[in-house]
């Protein structure tokens, strides 16, 4: 396995729907691999009357929608879950492609470059209190990464802002891996408040560490595995194993086994 194999940048774009276009539906979905190259890029087949192509911005016109090769939604939204399913997320305001595209991913599993807090902008509310907000992804990587994207006059290009999300991550996975297991800690100590036992029947037979030494682990052993819960099975590279004893296997039960192991790049 390797990091092709686990991580996954997506970018949709979106038409008007509905009076006045207002509201929006996919019409396009691209996903690249760890390597950048793109495994899905397809138009999507709108079923109701579109009342605005937002050409200026997503690129897409009627024929693109209307050719031989738009896929249905339905058939978009299997490809789209069989390439993520078990896998790391990345983007831009996935939260809006997920929801045109009528999916959810577990959010342990996603990196999404809106909400990662160090790419953040800070700003006061009426009682001086500091505010996280969304940055744009061309303004995140100019400053971060010292790129033009989505040049002005230009229709946006879903290939390049998936890339660019994914530039965005590498350029800062470390630490906000780090992040991510702290987060999964602090949602299994709530989980374990509200239920100790199944927290319990949950965290002794689910969780894994995944290495980089090449050994095949329970989890790829289990084809009939599916990863239901929102965070009882975050990937966990060996990295950061030292994390990893100080926030997560703290709360493991004397009596568990150990966390099975899988290959990780």
């Amino acid at each position: 396995m390797t990091k092709n194999d686990i991580y996954f940048a997506l970018d949709c774009e979106m038409v008007g729907v509905g009076p006045e276009g207002l509201d929006s539906a996919v019409a396009r979905v691209t996903i690249c691999n760890w390597a950048e190259k793109v495994v899905l890029d397809t138009f999507v087949q709108v079923p109701v009357e579109v009342t605005d192509y937002r050409t200026f911005v997503s690129g897409i016109e009627a024929k693109d929608l209307e050719s031989d090769t738009a896929m249905p939604l339905e058939k978009v939204q299997e490809h789209v879950k069989s390439i993520l399913h078990g896998k790391i997320l990345i983007g831009h305001a996935l939260e809006n492609d997920l929801a045109a595209l009528q999916i959810t991913h577990p959010w342990h599993d996603v990196r999404d470059s809106a909400n990662y807090p160090p790419f953040m902008k800070e700003i006061r509310d009426s009682n001086d209190s500091a505010i996280l907000r969304p940055r744009k992804l061309k303004e995140l990587v100019r400053d971060r990464l010292g790129r033009d994207i989505q040049a002005q006059g230009k229709a946006h290009n879903p290939i390049e802002d998936a890339r660019a999300a994914l530039r965005l991550y590498k350029a800062e996975r470390m630490e906000w891996e780090k992040l991510v297991m702290k987060q999964v800690a602090v949602a299994r100590e709530n989980e374990l408040r509200e239920s100790p036992t199944s927290f319990a029947r949950h965290f002794n037979s689910r969780p894994y560490i995944v290495t980089n030494r090449g050994q095949q682990g329970d989890f790829y052993n289990r084809p009939n595995y599916h990863r239901q819960s929102s965070y009882t099975s975050p990937l966990i590279p060996s990295m950061y194993r030292k994390e990893y004893e100080q926030y997560y296997l703290p709360h493991r039960s004397s009596t568990s086994s150990n966390v099975p192991l899988i290959p990780y790049p």
